[in-house]
C-alpha cells in the first residue's frame, strides 16, 4: 500500500479540523463581508426614494435583499451554536465531533431550519438571475425561447434540493445556472455592442466610444466580476464533494452565493453599472444619468451622414441596460 494514500484516520482529521473552523470563522468572515455590501447597499438604495417611479421598485428589493441577509444571519448562528455543542459537548463521541454532527444532524430542529434557509437562499438568488436574464431579453421576440433553460434549470435545483443524493447534481446544477444565465445576458449585451457600432459606422466609432457602446462591455464585465467567485466556489463543492475539503466550500456556499447577489445589487443601485428605461424596445436608447439622485429617461436621435447619405443614430451618453429595475 502507498504510504502516500489518505487514510480514514486521516481524512477523519482533516473533516474534524474543517468542521470546527469552517461554519464558524469562515462563514462568520464571509458573512461580515456581506453584511458590509448590503450597508453600503441600503446607502445607495437612499435617493432612489425620493423618486416616486424607484420608490416601490426599491422597497420590494431592500425586503428581498433583507430576508436573504436575515436568512444567512441564521445560518451562521444555528451553525455556530451547533458546532459549539459538537465540540464542546461531544468531544469524546467515536469518530470525533464531526462524527457526533452528522449522526445529529436529523435531530436538530435549528439545523432543520437552517437548511430551510439555506435552500430559501439558493432559490432566491438564482431567481433574480432568471429574472435579469428575462428583464434584458424582453426587447426582443426571443425572450420566450431563451428564458425557457433557465426556468428548468431553476426547477431542478429546488427539486434535486428534496433528496440527499442528488444534492452533489444540485449544487452542480446551481453553478451552471449561474453562469448560464452570465452567458445569456452577455451574449445580448455584446450583440448590442456590435450592433451600435455596426450602425455608428466607421466614421463615426469615435463618437460611440464617447456615448456609450463601451458601456455594454463594462455591464458584461461587472457581471463576470460578480458571478466569477461563486460559479467557481459552487463548483468547486461539487467537484469534492465526496471528499473531506468539500466541507470548506459547502459551509461557506451560501455566503459566497449572497456576496456575488450583493455586489450586483449594489453596484446597480449606486449608478456605477446602469439605469433603466423598461418598456422600451430598444436598450441602445437608454441614457446614462450622470447625477447620483436622478434618472434621465428621455431618448435623444439625430443623423449621422456617411457615404452621401443620412443614418439614423441613437447617441448616448453610456449603455445602460434595463437590468437596473433590479436594484
Amino acid at each position: 500500500m502507498d504510504n502516500n494514500t489518505p487514510t480514514v484516520e486521516d481524512e477523519l482529521v482533516l473533516a474534524n479540523e474543517l468542521e470546527l473552523v469552517s461554519p464558524t470563522t469562515v462563514a462568520g468572515t464571509l458573512y461580515g463581508i456581506a453584511f458590509t455590501l448590503f450597508c453600503l447597499y441600503v446607502h445607495s438604495l437612499a435617493p432612489h426614494y425620493q423618486d416616486q417611479d424607484r420608490k416601490g421598485r426599491a422597497k420590494f428589493m431592500l425586503g428581498y435583499s433583507s430576508i436573504i441577509m436575515l436568512f444567512g444571519l441564521y445560518i451562521v448562528v444555528a451553525n455556530t451554536w451547533y458546532i459549539q455543542d459538537a465540540y464542546i459537548k461531544h468531544g469524546d463521541y467515536p469518530g470525533g465531533p464531526y462524527a457526533y454532527a452528522l449522526s445529529a444532524i436529523h435531530t436538530q430542529p435549528a439545523i432543520f431550519t437552517s437548511f430551510i434557509c439555506q435552500f430559501s437562499i439558493e432559490i432566491m438568488t438564482s431567481a433574480i438571475q432568471v429574472w435579469r436574464v428575462w428583464v434584458v431579453w424582453s426587447a426582443t421576440k426571443y425572450v420566450k425561447l431563451v428564458i425557457i433553460l433557465p426556468i428548468l434549470c431553476l426547477l431542478t435545483i429546488a427539486e434535486a434540493q428534496r433528496d440527499i443524493k442528488t444534492a452533489i447534481a444540485g449544487i452542480a446544477l446551481q453553478g451552471a445556472t449561474t453562469v448560464l444565465c452570465t452567458a445569456l445576458i452577455s451574449i445580448y449585451l455584446i450583440y448590442r455592442h456590435w450592433y451600435q457600432r455596426k450602425l455608428i459606422g466607421r466614421e463615426l466609432a469615435p463618437i460611440g466610444e464617447v456615448n456609450g457602446s463601451p458601456g455594454y462591455i463594462k455591464i458584461v464585465a461587472m457581471l463576470v466580476e460578480s458571478y466569477a467567485l461563486e460559479s467557481i466556489w459552487v463548483l468547486l463543492a461539487a467537484i469534492f464533494f465526496l471528499h473531506g475539503a468539500a466541507i470548506f466550500f459547502l459551509e461557506s456556499r451560501t455566503n459566497i452565493q449572497i456576496i456575488a447577489y450583493l455586489l450586483v445589487q449594489y453596484r446597480v443601485a449606486s449608478g456605477k453599472a446602469y439605469e433603466s428605461q423598461r418598456g422600451q424596445s430598444n436598450i441602445s436608447a437608454l441614457r446614462w444619468n450622470h447625477s447620483n439622485h436622478a434618472t434621465t429617461q428621455s431618448e435623444e436621435a439625430s443623423e449621422a451622414t456617411t457615404g452621401g447619405r443620412h443614418v439614423p443614430v441613437k447617441l448616448e451618453a453610456d449603455a445602460l441596460p434595463a437590468l437596473s429595475n433590479m436594484a
